[in-house]
Parts: C-alpha cells; structure tokens; sequence
C-alpha cells in the first residue's frame, strides 16, 4: 500500500509540471483534425465507389 501512495503522490508533482493547452490552441487542433477527418473520408468514399463501379463494369 506504501508503494501505491507513494506513487500516487509523485504523479500528482509530475501533473504540477505539465504545461496544459490554453483553449485557442485545443480548439484550433480539434478544427484541423475534423477538417482532416472530413477530407480523408470524401477521398475514401469517392476510391470506393470508383474502385466498386470499376470492379461491376469489369465482371459484367
């Protein structure tokens, strides 16, 4: 139990030493992840339906 509270109390002064995001950083990240997200899927979703209708046409 000694060992579990000692850790304990060294992740709290490791928590004292990060340096956190402010808020127009964390948004401004969280904008270009879902724009990234949104593109990356149009460019999956157009492969898909090109590779499918490539794929119909060839076995026809």
């Amino acid at each position: 139990m000694k060992k579990v509270l000692s850790f304990l109390e060294e992740v709290k002064i490791e928590f004292k030493k990060v340096v956190w995001p402010g808020k127009k950083e964390v948004s401004s990240a969280t904008i270009s992840v879902i724009v990234f997200t949104v593109i990356v899927a149009f460019v999956l979703s157009l492969l898909d339906y090109f590779l499918s209708v490539g794929l119909q046409s060839l076995f026809k």
